[in-house]
């Protein structure tokens, strides 16, 4: 019995020490393959996360590049590109002690032949189509735009101190080859954008078959010892304008200005493309000018000193304008409408006139001094008793106090500060004519004195002249006469 139950706890304890190892040898190689895979599963989601982050990290910085490319593109595509019709022509003018250089850039198909041109001249801005012999230097050149539609011009160095005016222009009356006369047309028809203008062919009339289209830049500069770089730029156009060549014709002038050598008109209207315009003064033409493509316009004519003269702007659709415009308007004006039309009382044409309202220019000078205006000419008398005691040339006390109001107004009542300025001295004929010139001239030169001492520093340039009685401007046969004659002139040029 005893035997039997040692037998059987001793089967137990294996059965029990059995169970026991077999849990453990099953728990193990499970702990382990969770723990790898514990292992396995961290790795896996850091890399996962790395990978993220690097992966956002590339798309930020492509998103960057894109943006960066983007913004290229849309700079490029700023300006039009290479033979688009919406022309472009830019670059930079040089100016070197010989020579006007051009390095000109443009969207033109190559083989595009473009004109360089130099001129100086006073009168050249004053009517449409100058003569050569209007300018004071006038010179061009032309070259053929290379596969980039860059190119590259050498003209002569004018060697004038004035305002020197640099024009590219790239246009069709006789100037361009096949291809390019394909591209854009025989008379440039095709070309769009802000560099365009119309103009008239040299030969062929006004009509429609003579009006071409070109492009066109400016710039200009004065001659220093410092050399110009001046740089092409686009043409700003108003955008406003939506009754282009509306029969009820409108005009404004945006601003009025002169330098003391020139005025300087610009405005605008609702007038066509190529429209012809006069601006007058006392019935006088002063300058003449075509209307640009927004109906723009501009004026620059020699200044001249008048009271009370306004100036009028006129357009006369009967007076040598383009067919365009005669369509437009009528031949003789008689589609024209509106408070600005005016009927010529001898054949009944129509035409447009604005006064442009100009405020007087006052010139203050003493009591004592006479003013006289004759063109651009201002000419201030003062009697010579005022300055000199008779039969001298010293200066008065009292004379100093006069001199120095006309200094004042020297100073103040021109917008021209490089006035130049003559003075006369005028006796009666009293005396000797070698003695009275010899009076006048010292007379004269006194005053001078005074006044260059007074204005010192400006820029205003004095001459003295002597007449003697030779230039009376009253009868000498009579004191009250000789009295008048007996003067000094101070006469201011304007132009």
């Amino acid at each position: 019995m005893k035997k039997t139950l040692y037998i059987f706890s001793f089967l137990i304890i294996l059965f029990l020490y059995g169970c026991n190892l077999q849990q453990n040898v099953d728990s193990n190689p499970g702990d382990e393959e969770e723990n790898v895979e514990a292992v396995q599963t961290e790795e896996v989601s850091e890399t996962e996360e790395n990978t993220v982050e690097e992966n956002e990290e590339d798309d930020e910085s492509t998103t960057e590049n894109e943006e960066m490319i983007e913004e290229e593109d849309e700079s490029d595509d700023d300006r039009p590109k290479q033979g688009d019709y919406n022309v472009y022509l830019g670059g930079e003018v040089i100016e070197t002690d010989d020579k006007i250089i051009i390095h000109g850039e443009s969207n033109l198909i190559p083989g595009s032949r473009v004109v360089g041109e130099v001129a100086v001249g006073k009168n050249v801005r004053y009517f449409i189509n100058p003569r050569v012999e209007d300018y004071d230097f006038l010179a061009d050149t032309s070259e053929l735009v290379d596969e980039d539609g860059n190119f590259y011009m050498e003209i002569e160095h004018p060697g004038l101190n004035a305002e020197t005016e640099v024009t590219v222009k790239f246009h069709f009356d006789g100037q361009q080859n096949d291809d390019v006369i394909r591209h854009y047309g025989d008379r440039g028809q095709n070309l769009e954008g802000p560099y365009i203008y119309k103009h008239q062919g040299e030969v062929g009339g006004r009509g429609p078959d003579n009006i071409y289209k070109k492009a066109e830049v400016k710039t200009s500069f004065i001659p220093g010892e410092e050399k110009a770089v001046r740089h092409f730029s686009e043409p700003e156009w108003y955008t406003d304008v939506d009754d282009i060549g509306d029969p009820r014709v409108w005009i404004e002038v945006d601003e009025i200005n002169d330098d003391g050598e020139y005025f300087y008109v610009t405005g605008r209207s609702n007038l066509i493309e190529g429209s012809r315009i006069e601006i007058k003064r006392k019935n006088l033409q002063q300058a003449e000018t075509l209307v640009n493509p927004d109906g723009s316009f501009h004026f620059k004519f020699d200044y001249e000193y008048v009271e009370d003269a306004p100036f009028v702007i006129e357009f006369d659709p009967s007076d040598f304008q383009w067919n365009i415009v005669e369509e437009t308007y009528g031949a003789k004006g008689q589609k024209l409408v509106g408070n600005l039309v005016e009927t010529n009382k001898f054949n009944n044409k129509q035409f447009i006139q604005y006064e442009v309202e100009l405020e007087s220019q006052e010139i203050e000078v003493p009591d004592n001094v006479e003013l006289e205006i004759e063109g651009s000419d201002v000419t201030m008398l003062v009697p010579d008793n005022i300055l000199f005691d008779f039969d001298q040339y010293d200066l008065k006390d009292d004379a100093k106090k006069t001199l120095e109001e006309i200094s004042e107004t020297l100073q103040n009542s021109f917008n021209k500060k490089d006035l130049d300025i003559t003075i006369n001295g005028h006796t009666d004929n009293t005396g000797s004519k070698e003695y009275n010139e010899k009076l006048s001239k010292q007379r004269a030169e006194e005053v001078k004195k005074y006044l260059e001492n007074q204005l010192e520093g400006s820029n205003i340039t004095f001459t003295t002249e002597g007449y003697g009685d030779s230039k009376p401007i009253a009868s000498n046969d009579t004191e009250e006469g000789q009295a008048k004659n007996r003067r000094v002139e101070i006469v201011i040029h304007l132009k």
